[in-house]
């Protein structure tokens, strides 16, 4: 399944840069962003109860394209979720789970060019990441590293405008990997997330 979705991912990057490069005076934008974002686990059998989390996500991307264009990014992403586990050890005790990952993005897009009095050149943006989880803040329900799957595919979609000298995107991130690797979980991450940035 992954090397589909990874031969599926290939061709698509492939075939919307071509498009992106072919544009008369093609730009290339690079940035910085932060921001953030609101998770939650879809339903899961581990899990007895769960809440939204605030957390913090912030990154680099290139911009390539004008009209259409092609936008892979590099974020540094920390999800939070509070949970109460069937497996703890102390039953019934809430904690905060907060996972910190690598995530990898490509983004496909479409750039207006409406001028308004405030907000201006509106883009549509879609397209799927890869996230590593690299570490897992201490906790009392008992979930460390090894208990989750350390790398999560997801698809990523969303719009973004550009306000002043700040590029705003309002993105939604529908995950899907489980997020604990136990055979009988069925969890996966949503999140919503709101950056601003700057583009040069």
């Amino acid at each position: 399944m992954k090397k589909i979705f990874t031969l599926f991912v290939f061709i698509v990057v492939s075939s919307f840069t071509r498009q992106a490069l072919a544009q008369d005076n093609a730009e290339l934008t690079i940035g910085a962003k932060a921001g953030i974002n609101f998770y939650s686990l879809s339903s899961d059998a581990l899990v007895e109860d769960d809440d939204t989390g605030v957390s913090y996500e912030f990154g680099v991307y290139g911009r390539i394209g004008d009209r259409f264009f092609v936008q892979p990014e590099l974020n540094l992403v920390s999800h939070k979720t509070h949970l109460i586990t069937r497996t703890q050890s102390r039953a019934g005790e809430r904690d905060a789970l907060n996972v910190h990952y690598l995530r990898v993005p490509v983004l496909f897009g479409y750039r207006t060019d409406y001028e308004g009095a405030v907000a201006s050149q509106i883009r549509f943006m879609v397209g799927p990441s890869i996230s590593y989880a690299f570490s897992v803040a201490d906790n009392n329900i008992n979930v460390s590293k090894r208990d989750l799957h350390k790398a999560q595919f997801a698809l990523n979609g969303g719009v973004g405008f550009e306000v002043w000298v700040l590029h705003l995107d309002l993105m939604y991130h529908h995950y899907l990997t489980s997020l604990f690797n136990d055979g009988r979980s069925e969890g996966k991450g949503r999140a919503f997330s709101l950056t601003a940035g700057l583009g040069f």
